[in-house]
């Protein structure tokens, strides 16, 4: 049967539910998604009528503020994005997953499910990611005695960069979880879905929160532990896929309302405030066009990070005489101004440590910048609030500059020249070693639109780094919706 996904985007108002109504953000989205129906017809087109195929959409994410705060317990304020993978998916009648990629340089990755053991026959460029999924996801429904994943049939095409701290690595961990949770029908089963909700009691998790569905925040903590391979409650992980952190990825990608910031703490998840995005200003992220490798080299510098907080955690029981498990836990009497101050002495007087005390005082002066821009976010439509949001995302920049040590001279000059263009704030974020960056502009300024601050920032940064023509991208970010998924009916 025909697919006439066409009719399908513009007959629904599909893509501008999920990313307003930015016509170039349309334009382009309308491409890529007709380019992967278009070969999910040359492929698996002879399938469908026999079994309805699924589409998922599963965006990226900008950390607006709370650089490597999530996984101590802190919080961070997010931004859904509008880059995003698309997938077409439906159950496979030969014992034989194919996810292809739309891009067929990236190749292709091929597994069978088999039972419980799935093997993988090819692996495409993200194809460790896929297997990760399967693999941990087929272990926990075995020991829940819950059926196996069914095999699939998908196509998929993104535009998220890899490498450029808007979390490509997890968007691309939640769409294939999805593709083979939605195909099984997993997401509608009542046992899954209190297979998560109770384990992610277990693992912490505050049910009933305002405005929040329950399975879908469970859910959001659930994939997280994929890539930081722990155990979700009763749910055992393994070594996941090599980087340490919380959940702010996987929030922002499940729990993302368009036209709304996140402000999110972890370990639980608690989603704490759904504020409005900033009325006259908007965000323009540009990816560097230098990668954030995720070598075994390079994530020793990732994760050096999380070992340096596990390592103040320890320094500071000793020191309290405490057995906290999360820097979160430290000096709560004091306000947020004194606990980063404190904190650092009370370090670098025990230990002598001065990397360690950095480490520390970057932690608390990141949560007192993000408590901060609460009162500024409720004044944004006032000059004043929107101007003191700019000083403190700039001041963040300055922060993990100086005390994590992890900011790219490409990103610096980025933050640099925004700045000078007149942006009210600009800040790298991500993981750093490489990635992105943002900055806040009006929508329309004294020196012309946001796309035009946009063109003149790509100019001044290719006339430093030529080399990143063609890689480094500038693009502007309204907040957009979180994942979603339908069921493709009439096909």
């Amino acid at each position: 049967m025909e697919m006439d996904i066409t009719q399908f985007i513009k007959g629904t108002g599909y893509l501008n539910r999920l990313f307003g109504n930015n016509t170039s953000i349309i334009c382009e989205k309308e491409r890529n998604l007709q380019k992967a129906a278009d070969l999910f017809q040359k492929r698996f087109g002879g399938l469908v009528g026999r079994k309805k195929p699924i589409l998922v959409s599963v965006p990226n994410r900008v950390e607006l503020l709370g650089k490597h705060t999530d996984y101590q317990g802190g919080s961070t304020l997010l931004l859904t994005g509008p880059k995003n993978f698309f997938a077409i998916a439906l159950p496979a009648e030969d014992g034989l997953s194919e996810l292809v990629n739309a891009d067929p340089s990236l190749g292709n990755t091929v597994l069978k499910i088999n039972g419980y053991e799935p093997v993988v026959l090819e692996s495409g460029v993200g194809g460790e990611y896929t297997w990760r999924v399967v693999e941990r996801l087929s272990r926990n429904l075995r020991d829940a005695s819950l059926p196996p994943l069914r095999d699939v049939k998908a196509v998929f095409i993104g535009d998220v960069p890899f490498g450029g701290g808007t979390s490509g690595s997890s968007s691309k961990v939640i769409t294939d979880f999805f593709i083979f949770t939605a195909v099984c029908g997993l997401l509608e089963s009542t046992d899954f879905k209190n297979l998560i909700l109770q384990n992610g009691q277990k693992a912490g998790i505050r049910l009933g929160q305002e405005g929040v569905d329950d399975f879908t925040l469970a859910l959001s903590m659930y994939i997280a532990h994929y890539e930081n391979g722990l155990d979700f409650g009763d749910l055992k992980g393994d070594r996941g896929v090599g980087t340490f952190g919380g959940s702010e990825d996987h929030t922002a990608i499940l729990l993302g309302r368009r036209d709304r910031l996140l402000l999110c703490r972890y370990c639980p998840t608690e989603v704490l405030k759904s504020t409005p995005v900033f009325a006259d200003h908007t965000v323009i992220v540009s990816y560097s066009g230098k990668a954030a490798q995720k070598t075994k080299e390079a994530m020793q510098k990732y994760n050096r990070l999380s070992a340096l907080a596990a390592r103040a955690v320890e320094t500071l029981n000793l020191i309290h005489r405490t057995r906290f498990s999360l820097l979160r836990d430290f000096y709560t009497e004091l306000d947020s101004e004194h606990r980063a101050k404190t904190a650092r002495e009370d370090i670098l007087q025990y230990t002598g440590d001065r990397e360690l005390s950095d480490r520390v005082f970057q932690f608390y002066a990141e949560e007192s910048l993000i408590k901060k821009t609460v009162s500024c976010l409720r004044e944004a439509g006032v000059s004043a609030g929107i101007r003191g949001f700019g000083e403190l995302i700039t001041k963040s920049h300055e922060l993990s500059k100086k005390y994590l040590k992890n900011i790219e001279a490409e990103i610096d000059r980025l933050v640099r020249i925004a700045l000078d263009l007149g942006a009210i704030g600009s800040t790298g974020f991500g993981a750093g070693f490489g990635g992105s960056c943002y900055a806040v502009v009006p929508k329309n300024g004294p020196t012309g639109s946001a796309e035009d601050f946009a063109r003149a920032w790509e100019r001044r940064y290719f006339d430093r780094y030529p080399e990143f023509r063609g890689k480094a991208q500038f693009d502007e970010y309204p907040a957009c919706s979180g994942a979603r998924i339908e069921i493709l009916k009439g096909f």
